[in-house]
């Protein structure tokens, strides 16, 4: 059997370059979606019969795979449901890799525009909220975040590092972090417009990332810090007065910030050149932290499972720090 490499990330986002990139290097077959469209329909934006289009992606990679070929599947795989069905009961490789591209929304918004087949920007909207970052017991053996097209801030790493581990007050901590870091602008006294908390986005940011502070010693402190400062930054992109059937409400929901803002932490800590290990760990208690609000005992255990113990006992850390900074 071969070697199984999923792309996973938003239209625009590089991910048919990246899989030209990855296919000369590794002597790779890419298997691409929107082709087998092409193929079947004649036309790469034909959207019904995607069990079908799916199907035939599937059979051709296992067939390749048991040549002992390398495939790669060029998709957008957002979900996380789909993706452990597909290499656990489906694909059939001696080695699976998923390749998370890691990009900025704006960036792929810019590239789709500059694309002769333009995806609709509400789907990019869409799937920006529904993209779950691929984790290692979804079933994996290795988990790699691709470089972003950008201009490293690794020299602002430092300060900012002796800002936010240090005392400091909420207008200083935000106004210094969206200097390098724009996307915290948008949550500074953003009104939440909430039954449930009566901070903006910002002060509420600010109370979790001082408990944290008071909470976590040693040598996770970074790591934690940095997760209680990016749990809800997504926030200001997924603001709306509508629920998930698109009916009006009285109060602003927040669908999907969570996976939002793991994006976002992923973009930003590979441009101050994180080491992958903290980016993933922070990427991962940022985009389950909303899971214990409500979760029985099973689904904790199910969580424990998938994120592995000490990783679950920071999230705990993060969730009560959370609960009570409303």
């Amino acid at each position: 059997m071969g070697t199984f490499m999923m792309l996973v990330g938003l239209p625009g986002s590089g991910k048919s370059t990246f899989a030209k990139r990855l296919a000369k290097e590794q002597d790779a077959m890419i298997l691409s979606s929107d082709e087998i469209r092409e193929e079947l329909f004649q036309d790469m934006s034909h959207q019904e019969d995607n069990q079908l289009i799916f199907e035939t992606m599937n059979e051709r990679a296992n067939s390749l795979l048991a040549d002992g070929k390398k495939v790669i599947y060029d998709a957008t795989n957002v979900g996380r449901k789909k993706r452990r069905h597909l290499i656990q009961y489906v694909i059939k490789a001696d080695k699976k890799i998923a390749y998370y591209v890691n990009e900025h929304i704006s960036t792929t918004k810019s590239r789709n525009e500059e694309r002769d087949r333009k995806v609709g920007e509400h789907v990019i909207e869409r799937m920006y909220k529904s993209l779950q970052v691929p984790i290692l017991n979804e079933g994996w053996h290795e988990i790699r975040f691709t470089e972003p097209a950008f201009t490293s801030v690794v020299a602002s790493r430092h300060s900012l590092e002796n800002l936010i581990l240090g005392d400091v007050d909420h207008d200083t901590l935000f106004l210094e972090l969206s200097q390098v870091i724009p996307d915290f602008k948008d949550i500074y006294h953003l009104p939440q417009d909430s039954s449930y908390h009566s901070f903006s986005v910002s002060r509420h940011t600010y109370y979790v990332y001082e408990r944290v502070k008071e909470d976590v010693k040693g040598e996770d402190l970074l790591m934690m810090v940095w997760a209680a400062l990016f749990h809800d930054i997504g926030k200001a992109f997924c603001k709306s007065f509508r629920n998930y059937k698109g009916e009006p409400t009285r109060y602003a929901n927040f669908i999907g910030h969570e996976h939002v803002s793991a994006q976002l932490a992923a973009y930003w800590l590979f441009t101050l050149r994180y080491d992958e290990e903290l980016i993933r760990d922070v990427v991962n208690l940022v985009q389950f932290h909303m899971i214990p609000m409500q979760a029985s005992e099973k689904k904790l255990n199910e969580l424990e499972l998938l994120i592995g113990t000490s990783l679950f006992e920071k999230l705990m850390i993060l969730h009560q720090a959370d609960m009570q900074a409303k």
